[in-house]
């Protein structure tokens, strides 16, 4: 009889020992998140496609409207009167809740591409840093433009 409570004493111990009280602040990836001043600026586009760069440690995610969707299917790649394109890059980080896991760590930028007005003319703005401050230097936005504009959509099964 003394070694069955002997058993349950010491299985109760490693019972009470597992248990903790501390909140998962790791539950939420708030490093990740939007400021909220952006988040008005993707209500109603859709996710295009995504990509990580393994070499500069970054994943990336395209939005856009419908008229940009339906360019791309006709793979068109100059830019539609109404169209709408949003680039969200993050740098890489692993994941504190899964081993071997990466996740988006830190916003790096944030890139706008919209038409204004008739075919070719546009509005180009790229938001970067901590503040998503605009970014002044227009030095290789033509090549960035140009990327966004030859993007594929990406196949994903309907359910």
């Amino acid at each position: 009889m003394k070694t069955i409570l002997y058993f349950t004493a010491i299985i109760s111990f490693f019972f009470l020992l597992g248990c903790s009280d501390k909140t998962n602040e790791n539950a939420l990836n708030n490093e990740a998140s939007l400021p909220d001043n952006m988040l008005d600026k993707l209500s109603g586009l859709k996710v295009i496609n995504s990509s990580i760069n393994n070499k500069k440690h970054t994943t990336s995610l395209l939005y856009g409207n419908q008229i940009a969707i339906e360019r791309i299917e006709t793979n068109s790649s100059h830019l539609q009167k109404g169209e709408k394109l949003i680039c969200i890059t993050w740098h890489q980080k692993p994941d504190p809740n899964w081993i071997g896991a990466i996740i988006p760590g830190k916003l790096l930028s944030i890139e706008v591409l919209e038409s204004v007005g008739e075919k070719e003319d546009f509005k180009y703005q790229k938001f970067e840093g901590n503040a998503m401050k605009l970014q002044k230097d227009t030095l290789g936005n033509l090549h960035r433009i140009g990327l966004l504009l030859n993007q594929k959509r990406a196949i994903v099964p309907e359910l």
